[in-house]
């Protein structure tokens, strides 16, 4: 497997339904992007660019609190209480969890803000595909439009996802990733794709960096930003990532490289790997490139993504793009 390029892959893992915003949509006039304001506008007249999973359907972009909580018997502080403001309750707020006081908040508004911001900073025209909301996880998708074919009519580019969470379920992650437009699939990949990743605790130290800890509050954006700024090579990365479809495709699927191509993902449990085998036998071709897709489309369309579905998906794509360029080239 090719070692994780420190000029593509910035990664600060240090431990292991509707929108009330603007949508970013390109412009048929100029080809560039451009806002228009979706403050109001119902979900279905936006093509589904949200799916909200909230029972009351309560925006992603409500105003949050980190408020104080203490004992109710000695009045000692206890910790600290993440709210989101829903109208519909009798409080005016929802609960969404407990955190500790070093707990990074990161409002969704000021997440997706800034992925806004670095995919504009491509200079690649793009639009906003999907924005996830369940509460309490956020995640922000935006579709490159640059695209390459792997054969006539199988389209792929590049996503730019955002993942956070006001609960602590999701650590913040920025990635550029992969993905196959014929069927949505996604591919994440920190070995061939720039990543920043971090943990949501603020750093008490001067450089901004804990030993197990994330970056200072007022330092993540620009660390973000500094970690990303190879997103200007996303032309690069989709044509690498193109060649590494191609070589899978051109190898026809026998026992020896199924084996070979197994083991290049020993951290993915049996179950995981028993799904991806299932979607291979019943819907993809018989190639490395079917198996890719099989994996892929597993990580890529559960009803409840979970933190797993995205670091398997990392460990699938890296070593299955890594078996190509090194066993297939």
């Amino acid at each position: 497997m090719p070692k994780k390029n420190p000029n593509t892959a910035t990664d600060l893992d240090l431990s292991g339904d509707g929108a009330t915003t603007d949508a970013v949509v390109l412009a048929e006039s100029t080809g560039h992007v451009s806002h228009r304001d979706i403050g109001q506008i119902q979900v279905t007249d936006i093509d589904g660019i949200t799916i909200n999973r909230t029972k009351t359907g309560i925006s992603p972009f409500v105003p949050i609190l980190k408020t104080p909580t203490y004992s109710q018997n000695s009045g000692t502080l206890s910790g600290y209480a993440v709210e989101i403001e829903e109208p519909d309750s009798l409080t005016g707020y929802r609960h969404v969890g407990n955190v500790s006081k070093n707990y990074l908040l990161l409002s969704n508004e000021e997440v997706r803000d800034l992925a806004v911001e670095i995919a504009m900073q491509s200079g690649l025209n793009f639009k906003e595909s999907r924005i996830f909301w369940d509460g309490s996880r956020f995640c922000h998708i935006v579709d490159f439009l640059e695209t390459e074919e792997v054969e006539k009519g199988d389209e792929v580019g590049l996503s730019l996802i955002t993942r956070s969470s006001y609960d602590k379920s999701w650590r913040y992650d920025c990635a550029l990733m992969g993905k196959r437009f014929v069927c949505d699939n996604g591919a994440i990949s920190g070995e061939f794709f720039a990543r920043v990743s971090f943990k949501h605790l603020a750093s008490q130290k001067a450089s901004g960096i804990g030993d197990d800890e994330g970056p200072k509050e007022e330092a993540w954006k620009e660390i973000v930003r500094q970690g990303m700024t190879v997103i200007d090579r996303a032309p690069d990365d989709l044509h690498r990532f193109v060649q590494g479809l191609r070589l899978l495709k051109s190898a026809d699927m026998t026992d020896a490289r199924l084996r070979e191509a197994w083991a290049t993902i020993p951290t993915i449990g049996d179950s995981i790997k028993g799904q991806i085998m299932s979607r291979y036998v019943a819907h993809e071709e018989p190639t490395l490139y079917g198996l890719f897709n099989a994996g892929t489309n597993v990580f890529s369309h559960r009803e409840k993504m979970t933190a797993a579905d995205f670091s398997n998906n990392d460990a699938f794509t890296s070593g299955l793009l890594g078996y190509a360029f090194e066993a297939l080239n």
